[in-house]
């Protein structure tokens, strides 16, 4: 009896050294799967936090050959009043200004032209979209109307450039926004 207790306690001591083996294989293996997946949220959390920090603002102007990051943009009739982020503020005259963006919305420096003709004067236009060398702008204009001259309509222009490539008109706007790939609807 004595020998079948001691094979019997041997053989128990076996199967509780194999059982805790394998718990703690199962154990670390679970730890292993945590950790990993702890890894892998921390590393995405961060990426998300960078990349939050480094979207700049959607506010800018560009005078010459900088391009200035700013919080506000105000535009007179000689001059532009920039608040830069840092909260100092700027006074720049209109004619050094070559573009700007408020809110997403980018106005670039171009020349008028009335009739296929340079008429001297010089607007912001909207850019609305861009293909190739071309790009599509959108000038407000005001009638000249002497009944309603305050009414304003909506020009539309394709540069190549600094030249004029084409000024639309109902004609000539729902092929040409085709082209650049915009959907033309009516206000």
């Amino acid at each position: 009896m004595g020998i079948l207790f001691s094979k019997i306690k041997s053989t128990n001591e076996r199967i509780n050294q194999s059982i805790n083996q394998s718990i703690n294989q199962s154990s670390n293996k679970q730890e292993d799967q945590i950790m990993k997946k702890l890894v892998i949220f921390i590393s995405a959390t961060m990426f998300c936090i960078s990349s939050m920090a480094a979207v700049s603002s959607s506010n800018w102007v560009v005078t010459g050959n900088a391009r200035i990051s700013c919080e506000k943009i105000n535009l007179g009739i000689s001059k532009v009043r920039i608040v830069l982020e840092n909260g100092h503020k700027l006074i720049v005259p209109i004619a050094k200004l070559e573009s700007y963006s408020v809110n997403g919305l980018v106005f670039d420096k171009k020349i008028l032209y009335k009739n296929g003709k340079s008429t001297g004067q010089i607007a912001f236009m909207q850019l609305l979209k861009k293909r190739g060398n071309l790009c599509l702008y959108r000038n407000v204009e005001f009638n000249r109307d002497p009944i309603t001259p305050l009414e304003s309509y909506d020009g539309f222009y394709v540069y190549n450039g600094e030249e004029l490539y084409l000024g639309l008109d109902k004609k000539s706007m729902p092929n040409a926004f085709m082209f650049f790939g915009l959907k033309l609807s009516y206000r």
